[in-house]
């Protein structure tokens, strides 16, 4: 089947690493670059699931450490290097496009697009939409424009409000003022602490960077673990495509 997947997010990435060796597939996502910037806690607790997905090489990049609930990493390479096994095994990714409208055209689903890209086509045809976009990667709330009744929407949990600062491992205390629900060291010298709740420990030196972004409460389900695990079973129980 072709298959178009609206939304850049790791749920997007695997769904459409799991569809391509049997579908053509598409991903249309608004930003430039897909997983930049890293919205999202660097968090596994079993890494040899990467193994399905990338090299020891590519693995090398994302500075495991192990934690108190399984390993720090680093998420942005992570997304970045899923990106490339995706577009390898021949995934379109289409960044800095916007879905204007969907319609439908018999059996088939069609999508008109915005792009900066003016060379590259603007309307295309699917066999099936999947909805994986979250309100966390688009600024200013720009969104796709979709009639939900031509999309199969992916099932994200009910999210709440998460904080999260990147520091040096020199600034971090012990223990950590106000009982982070994560602390995720990595091999890069950084640590990652995350707040699931209004409030938060901020060092005197300040954070090198401050995330505020929506997930689920409980922090396994914010693994890749779980995220992936999700995936499978969405694909299985929810289009019946395996």
């Amino acid at each position: 089947m072709n298959i178009g997947i609206i939304g850049g997010s790791l749920e997007g990435i695997l769904i459409s690493l799991q569809l391509a060796s049997d579908h053509e597939i598409m991903v249309f996502e608004l930003d430039a670059e897909i997983g930049t910037p890293a919205w999202h806690p660097g968090f596994i607790i079993n890494p040899d699931l990467l193994d399905i997905f990338l090299t020891k090489e590519q693995r090398s990049f994302l500075m495991f450490k192990a934690c108190a609930d399984g390993w720090g990493m680093r998420w942005e390479w992570l997304m970045k290097h899923l990106t490339i096994v995706a577009a390898q095994r021949g995934v379109s990714l289409r960044t800095r496009t916007r879905i204007l409208q969907t319609s439908q055209d018999g059996e088939h689903i069609v999508v008109e697009t915005s792009s900066n890209e003016t060379s590259q086509p603007s309307i295309f045809s699917f066999d099936r939409l999947i909805n994986t976009q979250t309100s966390n990667q688009k600024p200013g709330g720009l969104q796709h424009l979709i009639n939900p009744d031509h999309t199969t929407q992916y099932p994200f949990e009910h999210s709440i409000s998460w904080f999260g600062g990147i520091l040096s491992h020199q600034h971090l205390p012990s223990p950590v003022p106000l009982s982070p629900e994560l602390i995720l060291p990595r091999s890069d010298n950084l640590t990652e602490l995350w707040w699931n709740s209004d409030e938060h420990w901020t060092p005197k030196e300040g954070y090198i960077e401050e995330i505020r972004i929506s997930l689920p409460k409980d922090k396994a389900n914010v693994s890749f673990d779980a995220m992936y695990q999700k995936t499978t079973e969405f694909l299985h129980n929810f289009i019946g495509i395996e």
